[in-house]
């Protein structure tokens, strides 16, 4: 498994494609991936309008299509913040789907400071990528990530029994849409009672949160 971060600089933004976002917002957080398909991906957005723009200049970009608000969230009016779900079908983003095992990291954002992404996946799909990157829209850097110290990372975070079971749901399809498994069915394969679950996975969950926040916000 490898894990690779690419940026690019607010100039190189600006005279691409995707600079026609940064016209429209001061930032375009990707929250969440909503849906993952061959031919684009839908993604939760929260935005920061420019003075003037909203969800209909946004609309006009050529590869994304504003699908409405995420409730109970209302659609952000012109020159406001909020949340959006956006359908984006940029060729980078296509790219990167549709090689195999290769997952884009949200949070990522578009913004003054430029673009910085994660991927992380098997080495081929990662080197396939990063060939079709330098092609669509070159970075200006790339940073290869320890993935072992991210594992050690995470070993110090989570009890041995957190990882265990945030594992056992992830691969059971706990945390898909729509869920691959009930909370109740997830107890009796795991042969943990219900409330012992709740608590180690509510523990798990508030953890990894808590590090990735404070992981975003320090860089």
């Amino acid at each position: 498994m490898r894990e690779v971060q690419l940026k690019w600089n607010p100039e190189t933004v600006e005279h691409s494609e995707i600079g026609q976002i940064t016209n429209v917002a001061s930032r375009y957080e990707v929250v969440a991936h909503l849906e993952v398909t061959k031919i684009g991906v839908r993604q939760l957005v929260k935005i920061d309008f420019n003075e003037g723009m909203g969800p209909e200049q946004l609309d006009k970009i050529d590869f994304l299509n504003v699908e409405g608000p995420m409730n109970p969230h209302p659609l952000p009016n012109v020159g406001e913040d909020g949340y959006v779900v956006v359908w984006n079908n940029h060729p980078l983003s296509v790219a990167a789907i549709n090689f195999d095992s290769l997952h884009v990291i949200p949070p990522y954002v578009i913004g003054e400071n430029g673009v910085q992404i994660t991927i992380r996946g098997l080495p081929e799909g990662v080197s396939g990528f990063l060939k079709a990157a330098r092609v669509l829209l070159p970075p200006d850097s790339v940073n290869v990530v320890d993935i072992a110290e991210i594992e050690d990372t995470i070993l110090q975070i989570l009890t041995p029994k957190q990882l265990e079971i945030a594992t056992l749901a992830v691969q059971s399809g706990y945390y898909k849409t729509p869920r691959g498994i009930t909370k109740k069915e997830l107890s009796e394969l795991s042969k943990i009672p219900r409330s012992t679950l709740q608590e180690h996975l509510s523990k798990a969950e508030a953890a990894m949160i808590e590090w990735a926040v404070k992981t975003h916000l320090s860089k």
